[in-house]
């Protein structure tokens, strides 16, 4: 059997390397990658759209391009109204299949009928060209207004994000998913001052067979991608919309994205295995209620979102409306345990000094304090426990045990434990190993040890792929091949381990479990024929906090 090497290139190839801009984030990160402006294509799409359409209708020029589609500004002369007409790439081998789906996801879309929405009025064909048209906006898009001014206001922000919450919600009633909720598809109406969700991302859910993606595209935007969108999850839910939706609120009130990174494949990185940032943190101004409801927005796992966009408009009305827009700064003076007990104090002290009272009211201000001293000591006694604030660097759970306790702790999670006070403290956590659909477990078990023999004040400690017994490495694992494939990590040594699972063809960054990490450590798959391919040499490939490297192989790979 021979074994072809794949090039290096191809370790993450499949995400565009790109140092973006801190006044434009999405700079260079257009959802696909790879796209060439050519005008002379421009003038001869043009001029097939304006015969496909006829005599009523003036194509005045090309206006957008993208990935999938390019945008036309049009007349419609009987009607004197100016239209926008997305047309599918002509340079884009569309398949029947695909073709039929954009059609049927274009007809559902037009049946959303909401004010922030923007409106399909018709569906066309003609002169090899598959379109449709749009009310022509005049404004400025989201992702515009934030390269220009860098933040948005928290109220600002709000006055956009609710409306944008009740569009989604309309969408996800009618069994819609954005797919691609970012700044630059949010557009700001100049004479209204409306926000309008546009690109239901129609043309990302065409690739249902992964041949767009196997011929090197890339579907999401990395700076807003939800973790099981970046897995390559195929059913994605209301709840993925509203991650990303999390990361653009973020963005509104902080100036940038949750996560950046040198590279795309850096920045997914950190959206599967890192916490984000507390907003407030960022920006002092923001209030912390509304940095709480965006950090849920961002939770790795679908189950700890709002399940529902209506939910976090709930959330935000509520905020609004109950917590005035306090910088965080200001709130976080104002819960400060300790400097509010010791005003209490001290002002305590003054008033009384100045009331002069009565023994009989002083006795009675003592049976009084009673209460509020006892609430005070205990809080001063929770605050001067230690506490562990442990972080899960890896991309499946842990299982944390402390004091007969146990803990789930999630992919790029963090959690906050009280530790005993003055008594030593052991704490195991345990890798959840992925199971085949038989409950066979999948890769190497993984574990870490923790020993605070005298632990003080807050003590940070995380699981990572390098625990004190041995380095791992995860290799997540893309199948372009068109064939299942079988994994066999570490061939040909001591140490080779079968993942015990097939990765199916079109997976995209599939995890296939934990394994031990050498300098010369390798994956090699086998499709069923017994044709194979191997990466080598992998260890200064991985991230030493995640152990994760990302391997794509081709057909071509296979020998």
């Amino acid at each position: 059997m021979s074994v072809h090497h794949p090039t290096t290139s191809r370790r993450e190839q499949f995400l565009l390397p790109h140092r973006p801009q801190k006044r434009n984030p999405e700079a260079g990160l257009a959802t696909l990658v790879g796209i060439v402006s050519d005008k002379s294509t421009h003038f001869e799409t043009a001029a097939r759209l304006g015969r496909a359409l006829g005599a009523g209708y003036q194509v005045r020029g090309l206006v957008g391009r993208g990935g999938f589609a390019e945008v036309y500004e049009v007349l419609d002369r009987e009607l004197e109204r100016r239209l926008a007409i997305k047309v599918l790439r002509p340079d884009i081998a569309w398949t029947s299949g695909m073709l039929q789906r954009f059609k049927q996801e274009t007809r559902t879309v037009a049946k959303l009928q909401h004010p922030n929405i923007l409106a399909i009025h018709f569906v066309g064909e003609g002169e090899g060209l598959v379109y449709y048209a749009m009310p022509y906006i005049e404004g400025t898009s989201l992702g515009g207004q934030l390269r220009d001014s860098g933040t948005l206001s928290p109220r600002r922000a709000l006055d956009i994000a609710i409306p944008v919450l009740e569009a989604l919600q309309h969408a996800h009633e009618h069994g819609l998913v954005h797919r691609d909720i970012k700044p630059d598809n949010i557009m700001i109406d100049t004479a209204s001052g409306r926000p309008l969700l546009v690109d239901f991302g129609i043309a990302k859910r065409l690739d249902a067979d992964g041949s767009l993606t196997q011929t090197g595209y890339v579907v999401g935007t990395p700076y807003y991608m939800s973790p099981e969108q970046a897995l390559g999850q195929k059913d994605l839910d209301a709840r993925s919309d509203l991650y990303a939706f999390g990361a653009v609120l973020f963005q509104m009130v902080t100036g940038s994205p949750p996560f950046e990174g040198e590279t795309s494949q850096e920045i997914v990185g950190k959206h599967l295995a890192e916490p984000p940032p507390l907003p407030s943190d960022v920006n002092a101004d923001v209030p912390l209620w509304l940095s709480q409801v965006i950090t849920r927005c961002l939770a790795k796992k679908p189950n700890d979102r709002f399940q529902a966009a209506a939910a976090v408009a709930d959330a935000l009305r509520a905020g609004r409306e109950t917590a005035p827009a306090t910088p965080h700064a200001l709130e976080r003076a104002k819960t400060n345990v300790d400097t509010a007990a010791a005003t209490e104090v001290v002002e305590s002290e003054k008033r009384l000094s100045a009331a002069a009272p009565t023994p009989a009211r002083r006795r009675r201000l003592a049976l009084m304090s009673l209460p509020l001293i006892a609430v005070l000591a205990f809080a001063g006694m929770w605050l001067l426990r230690p506490r562990l604030v442990f972080e899960n660097h890896l991309v499946a759970p842990v299982e944390l045990s402390l004091g007969g306790q146990r803990y789930v702790v999630g992919a790029g999670e963090r959690i906050t434990l009280a530790l005993p006070r003055g008594e030593p403290s052991d704490v195991l956590w345990t890798l959840e190993q992925p199971t085949t659909s038989d409950g066979t477990s999948i890769g190497a078990e993984v574990f870490g040890a923790i020993t605070l023999p005298n632990p003080r004040g807050r003590i940070r400690r995380s699981a990572t792929a390098t625990p004190s017994d041995r380095d791992y490495f995860a290799p997540l694992i893309t199948n372009n091949t068109g064939q299942p494939l079988t994994i066999t990590v570490n061939a040909g040594s001591g140490a080779a381990m079968s993942c015990n699972c097939t990765v199916p063809s079109g997976a995209v960054r599939m995890v296939v479990g934990y394994y031990p990490l050498y300098q010369n450590s390798t994956v090699r798959v086998e499709d069923s024929g017994g044709r194979s391919a191997m990466f080598t040499e992998l260890g200064g490939e991985v991230d030493r906090q995640s152990g994760v490297v990302g391997l794509r192989f081709e057909a071509a790979d296979l020998q």
